[in-house]
């Protein structure tokens, strides 16, 4: 993908990389479908007389993700954006380096960016979304890691949590119409693109590279910058 924030190509970030592909892409899919069999084999719908055999690879599985997440959680050492990332409540290592191994931040050299390379950016006055026929203008595992981020934000009770409470009340008010799902998913946005545009300023810093401030639209419409220290970075 020819993206200004395509994955680092050092030794330590395609390791990374690697693992986290083959984590999510493999072995967790994998347990997922034998735990699916077991679960169905529990309920009466599935009568394989291989259980034993079922039951043994889905623990092994779980097993070599497990391996997978604490070779993972060892690499991060080598990533000093990591510990950054970690100090905000709500981001573990684990998720902290999904992120970052699929970010070459020397590239993403605006926020706007970053943003589209994560699948958050707004064209034409509109999000981006998926169209048939032609290839993602954005990565989509990257797209899914941050909103599992902003998932666990809110479970955590981040201090980004307060982005989301105060954009879902905004929309609640001048968007009656929209559906519960709608304004969860705008509040969400909101949330993590504001938390996109603070990991490229910090990260930015650490590697010393130019830097703007962004100025973001609060929901009454009058800029402001939201600072990442508020957020404990």
């Amino acid at each position: 993908m020819d993206n200004p924030a395509v994955a680092s190509k050092s030794e330590a970030a395609i390791l990374a990389r690697a693992l986290v592909d083959l984590r999510d892409r493999q072995i967790q899919k994998a347990r997922i479908q034998f735990g699916n069999r077991l679960a169905a084999i529990e309920n009466g719908t599935d009568e394989s007389p291989y259980r034993a055999y079922i039951e043994r690879w889905f623990d092994r599985f779980g097993e070599i993700e497990a391996d997978l997440d604490q070779s993972i959680s060892d690499l991060a050492e080598d990533f000093p954006i990591i510990e950054r990332m970690t100090r905000i409540k709500g981001v573990g290592k684990t998720l902290a380096m999904k992120a970052a191994v699929m970010i070459d931040i020397r590239r993403a050299d605006t926020i706007s960016s970053l943003w589209r390379y994560a699948g958050y950016a707004v064209i034409d006055g509109q999000r981006e979304k998926p169209t048939k026929g032609e290839k993602l203008h954005y990565n989509s595992r990257l797209k899914t890691t941050c909103y599992l981020i902003g998932s666990s934000f809110l479970k955590s009770g981040s201090p980004y949590r307060a982005i989301y409470d105060k954009a879902k009340e905004h929309y609640q008010s001048v968007h009656p119409e929209w559906t519960k799902l709608h304004i969860h998913n705008a509040s969400m946005r909101k949330m993590i693109k504001i938390w996109l545009a603070h990991l490229w300023i910090v990260w930015r810093e650490m590697e010393g590279l130019p830097v703007t401030q962004p100025w973001i639209a609060d929901e009454s419409q009058h800029h402001r910058i939201y600072e990442p220290e508020e957020f404990g970075w």
